[in-house]
């Protein structure tokens, strides 16, 4: 055989593997898609949910009667939930805390898919105006997805609350937990290579010490893709805007933190030009700072500053 002809042979070879290649794998992320389905189903089987599909214990609440609101919102994969220690607390220092449930959270995984960011953003100006009506004064205090909400809202609407206490806020994702590639980079490529799968369960536990709050009630362990993807559209309208942000500003941070990454937030802190400004970082904690070791203390810091 001449030359030529070899190399056609292996020109067709090579197409051969890789068409091969690509129907094993097309095969292999329909096959995890099913049984994520199955995961889902069976974990749906064991949740119980009130009239309106929300889960049980998971709903918004009010606790409190104080002149001065704090508007408590989520994160990601997560409920109202969350601040089921630090809300009572912060009730009982003189605040009325409003605890939110952001649209499409605590619900079927179809409506939580379905959920995007301007539902998120209408719904905490929604809040923000209703307690506005009742109250002196208006406080948020928002946790990692809520962050970026609270920070997309705010820098659209700057003297819409008297001040903000950013919780481990989404400013970035850290790439602690990420093999080899940037998580960023594996949501990109699951994007396009994996058409089959909109919903992945999560390897990881909860990023916390305690280890009571590593998987607790309320918590979501699936994520839609449109979930992630609305996280990072978020992120990216974000940054580089932390020179226009302006509320008076208390940031929160845990240099153990996982999920987001911290010395990215601390940068959009130090950026920020709010007149008026404080940074704690916890102790002993993890990303879900709100429940994790040493909460209490942070309760009085956040109390104290709302105060002021």
């Amino acid at each position: 055989m001449n030359e030529s002809g070899t190399r056609r042979r292996w020109k067709r070879r090579v197409a051969y593997v890789f068409c091969g290649v690509i129907v094993l794998w097309l095969i292999g992320d329909f096959v995890y898609s099913r049984v994520v389905a199955h995961q889902i189903n069976r974990w749906e089987a064991a949740i119980e949910r009130d009239q309106d599909g929300i889960q049980t214990g998971c709903r918004e609440y009010t606790v409190g009667n104080g002149k001065t609101a704090l508007l408590l919102v989520h994160g990601i994969n997560d409920s109202p939930r969350c601040y089921r220690k630090m809300a009572p607390v912060l009730a009982d220092q003189g605040f009325t805390c409003r605890v939110m449930r952001m649209p499409g959270f605590a619900k079927p995984i179809d409506e939580y898919a379905s959920a995007t960011q301007k539902q998120w953003i209408s719904a905490v100006d929604a809040e923000v105006a209703s307690l506005r009506k009742t109250h002196d004064r208006v406080c948020t205090i928002a946790h990692s997805l809520g962050g970026a909400v609270a920070i997309f809202y705010l820098l659209d609407k700057p003297d819409a609350v008297d001040a903000v206490v950013l919780i481990a806020p989404a400013v970035e994702v850290s790439d602690e937990r990420s093999p080899v590639l940037s998580t960023r980079a594996w949501h990109e490529f699951g994007q396009w290579a994996l058409p089959f799968t909109s919903i992945t369960n999560s390897p990881f536990e909860n990023d916390a010490h305690d280890p009571a709050e590593r998987d607790y009630p309320g918590r979501m362990i699936f994520t839609p893709k449109s979930i992630a993807d609305q996280t990072f559209q978020l992120i990216d309208n974000n940054r580089e805007r932390a020179s226009d942000f302006k509320p008076p500003l208390m940031m929160v941070l845990s240099k153990d933190d996982e999920v987001i990454d911290w010395q990215a937030a601390e940068r959009f802190y130090q950026d920020a030009v709010s007149t008026e400004k404080e940074i704690f970082f916890t102790k002993d904690a993890g990303h879900t700072i709100a429940s994790d070791y040493g909460w209490e203390a942070l309760a009085r810091a956040i109390a104290k500053f709302c105060d002021e």
